[in-house]
């Protein structure tokens, strides 16, 4: 049944596409009340026409460019006082930061950086900026404009991180989204950021399909699509596959993290940070499949995880996230389905032994919740005191993949360890991570098309710690 059932969406899609490429150059311009409409009825299938994008036109030598900041995001900076914004130009420019508690009438300007950034960005806008807000009051709201010389953005408003460990953050978290393939998921991301219930966002890897693509251009569509979200939450990356073009510069380049120079070093693509009772692990599967530095992640990655471990009075959940799954019920021969996956292989056992209690990972187009286990051997068939860590797969917010489909059948036996898992054509989804105490965090995982929770589970952990060996 649902193997029909996702033949016959992929032949109606497939056919779409084809009788578009024979029109492609005589079809209309798409205004934006069609292209809703559009996207209404072909979102769940993903967007099979070619969006529209408001890009700039090409330069010519004889025009004057302004440097007007488009692009604009947040992330975390190194403590919870902090704020980093970046955003581009098409030409340089001094850049700055207004920002102000809302509300009051003051205002402070904070300067920063600029990069020229070329290599593997030839039609892309080519000046980024980085300003780093700092002696923030935790927890307040503020408003702020991004400049770049006399070039102002538009307001926008954030809440500072709060401080201390006695409160409870509320996350989005997925993988995989691209700039067409992800219009679907991108409206309910803009409803959550705007709800004011959400404290952050972190995008586990593969990001636009991608952001190297069309010289850089498909980059720039991107990051101005996420502007609405990533101006109102923190956006923290996690490196993937589809960053790997020209040396991941696309990634160093437009994101900023913790504890990291910028551009980010090819031999530093991995953090952590602490928010509320919580330690946070962003690690590279990508030193696996390139040129490294693997060991270099490791050793960070244990001292990390020894320094986590003396903190757990003050953040008792440690909660890892990277992009490449260690297990997956995918037909696709991609490392997770490998018994000697070389993820698995080199991080599986450290995670285990310093008690890691949640990974959370993409790349794979689908979703899957395993039960808790740790060297494919089940430990329970429950989320209560687990005593081996909980896999969580969520790259199904929506790839350019497979004449835009995006997805990656399971097709099989469900395995022992496999507790939830869905794959179908349309099933684009997104998770949100609630931490409510030191014991009890809640996942669910949410249908893009009509916010449906289509997997909700609570995990329950009141031993946080290394785990043992059997």
């Amino acid at each position: 049944m649902y193997i029909a059932i996702c033949i016959l969406l992929l032949h109606v899609t497939v056919v779409q596409n084809d009788k578009l490429q024979d029109r492609e150059e005589t079809m209309p311009t798409i205004d934006s009340d069609t292209l809703k409409w559009i996207h209404a009825i072909y979102g769940g299938l993903g967007p099979v026409l070619n969006s529209p994008l408001n890009r700039r036109p090409r330069r010519s030598e004889k025009m004057i460019i302004k440097p007007v900041p488009e692009q604009i995001h947040i992330s975390y900076g190194d403590n919870p006082t902090e704020m980093v914004v970046v955003w581009s130009t098409p030409s340089p420019g001094v850049p700055s930061v207004l920002y102000g508690l809302v509300n009051d009438n003051k205002t402070e300007q904070a300067t920063g950086t600029s990069k020229h950034f070329t290599f593997g960005n030839p039609e892309g806008l080519q000046y980024l900026h980085r300003v780093k807000l700092k002696n923030l009051t935790p927890g307040s709201k503020y408003t702020f404009k991004v400049q770049t010389d006399d070039e102002k953005s538009q307001p926008f408003e954030f809440t500072a991180m709060r401080d201390g460990y006695n409160w409870s953050p509320n996350l989005l978290i997925y993988g995989d989204m691209g700039v067409k393939g992800g219009a679907p998921t991108l409206l309910p991301l803009n409803r959550e950021a705007s709800s004011g219930l959400m404290d952050a966002i972190i995008h586990i890897g593969d990001f636009a399909y991608d952001l190297h693509d069309e010289g850089g251009k498909v980059g720039d569509d991107f990051m101005n699509r996420i502007q609405s979200l990533a101006t109102k939450l923190p956006y923290m990356p996690v490196v993937g596959n589809h960053e790997i073009a020209n040396e991941f510069s696309h990634y160093r380049y437009r994101f900023s993290t913790p504890n990291t120079d910028w551009p980010i070093p090819i031999d530093k693509m991995w953090y952590s940070f602490n928010m509320g009772n919580v330690h946070f692990i962003i690690y590279s599967t990508e030193v696996f499949f390139t040129y490294g530095p693997d060991y270099t992640q490791y050793q960070w990655l244990q001292a990390d995880l020894i320094k986590a471990n003396k903190n757990r009075d003050k953040q008792p959940w440690v909660i890892a996230l990277g992009h490449r799954p260690m297990y997956c019920s995918n037909s696709d021969g991609d490392d997770c389905t490998h018994t000697f996956s070389r993820v698995r292989q080199s991080l599986e056992e450290l995670f285990h032994t310093q008690g890691v209690d949640v990974i959370f990972q993409g790349h794979e187009h689908s979703y899957e919740r395993l039960y808790p286990i740790f060297n494919n051997e089940v430990y329970s068939k429950d989320y209560t005191d687990p005593q081996a860590p909980v896999h969580i797969i969520t790259g199904a917010a929506g790839c350019n993949e497979f004449n835009k489909i995006c997805i990656n059948p399971m097709l099989g036996p469900i395995k022992s360890w496999s507790a939830f898992r869905a794959w179908l054509p349309g099933l684009y989804s997104y998770g949100k991570l609630m931490i409510a105490n030191a014991t009890h965090l809640q996942w669910q995982q949410i249908l893009s098309v009509n916010g449906q929770v289509m997997d909700d589970i609570w995990i329950v952990q009141r031993h946080h710690g290394p785990f043992k060996m059997r």
